[in-house]
């Protein structure tokens, strides 16, 4: 049971592992003064993402580390304009393979579609350097996220319920009327630091 609720995270995970995009867009998110970490944030997308990455991929639970395992990415042009091939892997053997295009929706607002080729289309906005997705796919909530960080590309999932685990809020408080608020659940964290390989 344990095996088929990783693979499922696995899956569920890889369904995003697509990212990058076409786009000779640079963003130069410096503010008016310099930053104290060095985290390069100007970067060419998706130009300074293509190539083979690898790493390990890190699955938390509440209570820490439960599991590690080898993981890949390989990012390419393709010969359409505004589209990209993007293959994960995952495993020693890469058990796990999910081959994605990633297409331009909207390259001037950072709208793209993640398309599985299976009828899976996903929605995915580029905000600076970094390309998230939040979708729903059997009862659990998932934020995916790619973003290019100091030279590697960090990957995350937060997976959890779609239902909420508490709800509060909704009364009036002092005359002010509140409103309710649920706050969903994240039981899972999924994270890689993916360095080039060359």
């Amino acid at each position: 049971m344990k095996t088929l609720k990783f693979l499922l995270v696995v899956i569920t995970l890889s369904l995003v592992a697509c990212t990058p995009k076409v786009t000779e867009k640079r963003t130069n998110t410096s503010p008016p003064s310099a930053p104290s970490s060095n985290v390069k944030t100007d970067t060419k997308f998706p130009d300074d993402w293509l190539g083979k990455w690898k790493g390990e991929l890190k699955i938390s639970k509440g209570s820490g580390l439960v599991q590690t395992l080898p993981m890949h990415m390989r990012i390419e042009a393709t010969d359409k304009v505004g589209e990209y091939s993007w293959l994960t892997t995952f495993g020693d053997k890469a058990e796990t393979s999910k081959p994605y295009i990633l297409k331009t929706l909207d390259a001037e607002n950072g709208l793209y579609v993640v398309d599985e080729d299976n009828s899976i289309k996903l929605e995915s906005y580029l905000f600076e350097n970094k390309l998230v997705s939040w979708y729903v796919v059997q009862g659990s909530l998932i934020l995916a996220s790619h973003e290019m960080r100091d030279g590697q590309i960090v990957f995350e999932i937060l997976a959890g319920k779609e239902e909420p685990v508490s709800v509060t809020g909704g009364e009036e408080v002092d005359g002010e009327t509140i409103p309710e608020v649920k706050t969903m659940p994240f039981t899972v964290m999924q994270r890689a630091f993916l360095e080039r390989d060359l």
